[in-house]
């Protein structure tokens, strides 16, 4: 299993699991998408698990702040996870 994380505006972030893809959002007690200020946040959430990787897609508005288009596909980097 994987752990995706996404940052969204704000510095916020959600995270997920998944084996290719987020098929199960962290959700509150009210089943809405549970976020994150930070990382570490996330890393006391899941506290104990283990991934095969874990993966973070940096979404951000900066390029469509500067005039210029915006890329079709947000960046996704693997996170050293220890």
């Amino acid at each position: 299993m994987n752990l995706f994380i996404e940052s969204i505006e704000g510095g916020t972030y959600i995270a997920g699991t998944g084996e290719t893809k987020v098929d199960t959002f962290f959700l509150d007690k009210y089943s809405k998408t549970l976020s994150f200020q930070c990382i570490n946040n996330i890393k006391l959430r899941v506290e104990g698990q283990k991934f095969e990787n874990v993966w973070l897609k940096q979404n951000t508005t900066y390029e469509e702040m500067c005039g210029l288009d915006s890329s079709t596909e947000s960046p996704v980097i693997r996170l050293d996870w220890k």
